[in-house]
């Protein structure tokens, strides 16, 4: 807490004539009217200014190079619009807003400790007319031609869902140069034509176009800068995974996405704002991800002014307030047209799920614990079998034998061992480092043994005393006799609403979360899969998880549909608290 503080001091008192130091100040004190993503994002960058020269930390923050960036973003001009217009403004070059600034500072200041930059990807929501396109327009042109340590043979490419779209994005990117004497003159073309696709800087070989999904052509791509513009519009992900794929030979390329927010659930953008806000609170750690999103607070009030700001950082400067109370009059009379206005003025998801448990309620079961000390304890299973080509889990729930204690959950986790790269890249997660971590046990393959599953149910049997297994009957009749033959005790726990059914056990789990009663040992798949678990209701308004559609990417709840049921066994089997027993030889 003291290195927090004394952090927050010296930027306070700190003579800079930028503004992202000040306005780190204004969010962490609450005088800068701010939603949970912004704050998040403002303390991991306070956090990592403290971690710096730390073993299992390494980069640095170089000052000079977050003020060369925003130095030459407001060396550019605005090309269109009012703040082009030199009879009615004072000046029009690019003024770089508070929030810019913070965005720009963190994003380029931060290095590896080779010098080239931390973050390779930079996921940044906001409402409409808060100046995306321009800006990333500068951003572009800062990697292609002037990026630190300059990059030779710099490809750039402005990526939308069709060629037109993307011009639009990359014309911005033109009209900058051709209005800036220092770039114009080494940068061909001169002039703009309507055949006019390309930029080039014949000194350091680089390029700068725009792409689309209707483009001639889309192989042999080496780029070092990728904007993919309006990423809510893309049905799937193929142009990114185009850009993404090409930088390997990249020593700090930059896959640079912005967005407002969009309707469809199952989109990639959406799995993108998933991953974006996991790494803001920390339930999946990439220290390469660079995350910013502007919206309202869930349970904020759309119609009330105040919240208006936290999605439109430049309310006042390029966005109205009047034009959103106009827009929200409107709404309020013609409900249909309320998600319209929720989405693009106000940057929400309209169609999103609520999250069942949020981050900060779980962080607070997470407490670590001697597994040794567990050998020889009573405990109970729960079994979640995917199908065979994804992931499976189970889990064992010790219940308390001390006052006080709580109960501890132990998970594994099983993975075909095939293709689990694509799987990774897929779902925009780690399996591969989980499973050298030996977090997820891989079986030979490309669909999942349930012998492996076995095997490692026999083997903790000789280390625990597992009274009961839980598990749902549909496709496990096989492993069940399996677990029977060893001597365990089964209990059917359907996925679905019925008497027996799943709904009572969520509850039981739901209200062991918020005593604080579970300990995962800081569990980092389940804290994932929790992140990724919505509900479903039915007609009495009985809730239990939702299972997401295998063909959506990044969300898995396997774990926790185990550790519900293991849970539930625990609190509602008479096991009396028996002596320990000492099994493992």
């Amino acid at each position: 807490m003291k290195k927090w503080l004394i952090i927050i001091l010296l930027l306070v008192i700190m003579p800079d004539a930028y503004t992202a130091n000040q306005y780190c100040e204004d969010v962490l004190s609450g005088k800068q009217i701010v939603c949970k993503w912004v704050r998040l994002a403002v303390e991991r960058h306070i956090k990592d200014l403290g971690r710096q020269n730390m073993h299992d930390f390494p980069y640095y923050f170089d000052e000079k190079a977050a003020k060369r960036i925003i130095d030459f973003k407001q060396s550019l001009k605005h090309i269109k619009g009012e703040w082009a217009n030199a009879a009615r403004k004072e000046s029009t070059f690019i003024k770089l807003e508070p929030w810019q600034q913070f965005k720009d500072w963190v994003l380029f200041g931060w290095k590896r400790m080779d010098g080239f930059r931390r973050f390779k990807i930079a996921y940044i929501t906001v409402a409409r007319k808060n100046g995306k396109t321009t800006d990333a327009a500068g951003t572009g042109n800062y990697c292609v031609w002037a990026d630190d340590p300059r990059e030779f043979g710099a490809e750039g490419y402005c990526v939308a869902t069709i060629k037109d779209q993307a011009k639009i994005a990359w014309k911005d990117a033109f009209d900058q140069v051709l209005t800036n004497p220092a770039l114009s003159k080494r940068i061909e073309p001169k002039v703009f034509k309507k055949t006019t696709n390309t930029m080039y800087m014949v000194k350091t070989s680089s390029k700068f176009t725009f792409l689309g999904k209707d483009s001639k052509t889309q192989d042999g791509l080496n780029p070092h800068f990728g904007n993919i513009d309006e990423y809510h519009a893309h049905k799937d992900d193929g142009m990114l995974e185009i850009i993404s794929s090409g930088m390997g030979a990249r020593q700090q390329p930059l896959i640079y996405i912005t967005t407002t927010a969009g309707f469809d659930l199952g989109s990639p953008c959406r799995v993108e704002q998933e991953k974006a806000e996991k790494v803001l609170e920390g339930s999946i750690v990439d220290e390469t991800y660079f995350a910013l999103i502007y919206t309202l607070d869930e349970g904020d009030d759309w119609t009330n002014p105040k919240v208006w700001i936290k999605a439109n950082p430049n309310l006042g400067v390029s966005v109205y307030p009047r034009s959103i109370e106009d827009a929200i009059k409107k709404a309020i009379d013609i409900p249909s047209k309320q998600n319209g206005v929720k989405t693009k003025n106000l940057n929400v998801w309209t169609q999103a799920q609520t999250r069942w448990i949020t981050h900060e309620r779980w962080i607070r079961n997470c407490g670590t614990f001697d597994v040794n000390e567990l050998l020889g304890r009573i405990c109970y299973g729960g079994i979640d079998l995917s199908s065979k080509l994804d992931l499976s889990a189970y889990a064992l729930c010790f219940p308390p034998i001390t006052t006080g204690e709580k109960y501890k959950l132990l998970l594994r986790y099983f993975l075909p061992e095939d293709d689990i790269i694509q799987r990774g890249l897929r779902d925009r997660i780690d399996y591969k480092g989980w499973a050298e971590k030996g977090l997820i046990r891989l079986t030979p393959g490309n669909v999942i043994d349930y012998d492996y599953i076995e095997d490692a149910i026999r083997e903790d049997s000789r280390k625990y005393k597992i009274k009961e297994i839980a598990f749902d009957p549909w496709n496990a009749t096989f492993i069940e006799n399996h677990i029977q033959y060893m001597g365990i005790n089964v209990c059917e726990i359907p996925q679905k609403f019925c008497a027996n059914g799943m709904p009572t056990p969520t509850k039981e789990f739901e209200a062991a979360i918020y005593r604080s009663d579970l300990a995962t040992n800081n569990d980092p798949i389940l804290t994932w899969m929790i992140s990724c678990t919505e509900l479903k209701y039915d007609r009495q308004n009985n809730f239990m998880p939702m299972k997401p559609a295998r063909d959506k990417a990044g969300k898995r709840i396997d774990g926790v549909v185990a550790s519900i049921m293991s849970y539930y066994r625990s609190i509602t089997t008479d096991h009396n608290y028996a002596q320990v027993e000492i099994f493992a030889s």
